[in-house]
């Protein structure tokens, strides 16, 4: 990576060891650009100016630097700007044609191995619109740290015991007579969802509350009858869970049941009160000790011996190590739980599970759609996942029907289109915010042709293809350009400078945890583009056959760009919209 090479050119010339290379946000300030210069003078005080013009004047002699850049420029107030050279530039477009879909990969995390959970779900619940960013985020990562070389696997605990589940078992023994998704002509987890609901509102009663509660004391202790109740409707919403994983292009390589292993916490906890790391209060209660790390404490075990989250969590933590052998482990969670996976790692360290720094929490905002309130399961206002993908894609095949390049679609063809636009707007929507912002989620915004939306990605690409295929020049190459001779216009040179950013920024949004880095890469990139697109004719360019091949060259680069990055955000690329 370039970025690498100025950055220890840089260290070279400064002793410093710290040194940050930025990409400028206005083109005309090059490709690079650092404010190391006003650091050193800052400290020294002297002229950043000066200071400056000094480390330009050893970076003009490293040969590391003189062959890639045009020009390294000292800017207003002690910035140090670089600019690539001609060809450079133009062998990127050669890399990127001859790498196809493995441009912007590289191994910079080789041999590192990672565990993200993502999408852990309460059974007997529809997955909601919050699942669906916790999911494409979670995905998503999996996707950039696999891009520059980490092993990654991903789980998922199911939350498959508790009073909630047995709202639902309730509401089932007296209400489902035998009823069944197929008998209801419902998806599994719909059907399953209904009868959850019936049992929220019937809780309100007293005595239906302790009958339910009675229901998990027979679970807890092996009812045979209850168990079966339980473990139908279980299965039923895991294999509507699979539903909706499979349409959002989703996937986990291992399940963890909560039911599994809960009881299993409760000799961690005890273990850990021997050692004198909890203490227990005089109620009989079991306290965390979490002075040290600056944090509440909290209980981790009930006076009547029963367990509570952290609890079953530390057990978790455990299996995790014990299959799943790590250098980090991830949780992708709301925000809300930010003080309790800190309490829940402190803890890990304390009990000799791991360190607290091989534990990251990867929290992101809530989503509401526009124009609705907060949603609650128990309120029964909560946006399912399938309600807006199916809505979503809906919106997508009735725009697709009015648009004139639809014309020589079949119909399953727009199905298909409709399908990637529409899935693809809702990802790209949660995607392209930063991680921790609240969406208020706008399906005519997340569809709209023109802006920051999917949509307006996969057309350009699809527009790239449209060109390719309209030409009589089949494969452009730089080996057709005259190097030496070639002026690129300030609009191509716009698209190609950067599109040699493309690696870099898959590694920025990989490590800062922040894919909106790279989906409003994608959108500078389309703007450009389309910028260029609108500015000269391609095929059968007016300047001739040289200008064609560049220009088709710098299209199916583009193309190429933009498919790779929008699989990595998980979003498919029609050739024709």
């Amino acid at each position: 990576m370039f970025k690498e090479e100025i950055i220890k050119a840089l260290q070279r010339a400064t002793s410093e060891k710290d040194i940050q290379v930025e990409f400028p946000e206005n083109e005309e300030h090059g490709d690079y650009s650092t404010n190391v210069a006003m650091l050193i003078a800052k400290r020294q005080n002297k002229s950043p100016l000066e200071v400056a013009r000094k480390i330009v004047s050893k970076l003009q002699k490293d040969s590391t630097l003189t062959g890639t850049t045009d020009r390294i420029e000292v800017a207003g107030g002690g910035f140090i700007n670089f600019f690539l050279n001609r060809e450079y530039l133009l062998k990127k477009l050669e890399e990127i044609v001859s790498k196809k879909e493995k441009f912007g990969r590289s191994s910079i995390l080789q041999g590192k191995i990672f565990l993200i959970e993502h999408t852990s779900p309460n059974t007997v619940k529809t997955l909601h619109i919050g699942h669906v960013r916790n999911n494409v985020l979670g995905m998503t990562l999996h996707n950039l740290f696999e891009a520059i070389g980490a092993k990654v696997t991903m789980d998922a605990i199911n939350n498959d015991r508790g009073i909630h589940v047995m709202k639902a078992v309730w509401a089932y023994l007296k209400y489902g007579h035998g009823r069944t998704p197929q008998s209801e002509n419902k998806k599994p987890d719909h059907f399953v969802d209904k009868f959850y609901r019936m049992g929220v509102k019937a809780e309100r009663d007293e005595k239906i509350k302790k009958k339910m509660q009675e229901l998990l004391r027979r679970w807890e202790a092996g009812d045979e009858k209850v168990r079966a109740i339980w473990k139908k409707l279980r299965d039923w919403t895991y294999a509507g869970f699979l539903e909706t994983y499979k349409r959002l292009g989703s996937l986990h390589d291992y399940q963890w049941f909560e039911s599994d292993f809960y009881e299993e916490g409760k000799k961690i906890v005890l273990e850990g009160l021997k050692k004198g790391i909890f203490r227990r209060l005089d109620d009989g209660a079991v306290l965390s000790d979490l002075s040290k790390y600056n944090l509440p404490d909290t209980i981790i075990l009930r006076a009547d011996g029963t367990t509570m989250y952290h609890t079953q969590d530390l057990r978790l933590t455990q299996l995790k190590r014990e299959k799943f052998p790590s250098d980090k482990y991830f949780w992708v969670i709301g925000p809300e739980q930010t003080l309790y996976l800190k309490q829940l790692f402190a803890m890990a360290e304390k009990l000799g599970i791991g360190k607290r720094e091989d534990y990251e929490h990867i929290a992101y905002g809530f989503v509401y759609l526009k124009g609705r309130g907060k949603m609650s399961s128990r309120a029964g206002n909560v946006i399912s996942a399938d309600w807006l993908m199916d809505r979503v894609v809906a919106k997508a095949k009735s725009i697709i029907e009015k648009s004139e390049t639809s014309r020589g679609l079949g119909e399953e063809e727009k199905q298909d289109v409709a399908e990637a636009a529409g899935i693809g707007a809702i990802k790209y929507s949660f995607l392209k915010v930063a991680r921790l912002t609240d969406i208020y989620f706008d399906i005519d915004e997340s569809l709209a042709l023109e802006g920051n939306s999917s949509p307006y990605l996969q057309y350009t690409y699809a527009r790239t293809q449209s060109i390719m295929a309209k030409s009589k020049i089949q494969n452009p190459n730089v080996n057709n350009l005259k190097i030496e001779n070639w002026k690129l216009k300030t609009e191509e040179e716009l698209v190609i400078r950067l599109l040699s950013r493309f690696p870099e920024i898959i590694i920025d949004a990989a490590k800062n945890y922040s894919p909106n880095l790279l989906c409003n890469y994608l959108f500078s990139l389309a703007q450009k583009y389309n910028t260029f697109y609108n500015s000269f004719r391609i095929v059968n360019a007016p300047e001739g056959q040289e200008s064609e091949n560049f220009r088709l060259l710098l299209s199916k680069s583009v193309g190429q760009v933009i498919k790779n990055g929008l699989e990595l955000l998980g979003i498919k690329t029609p050739e024709r919209m």
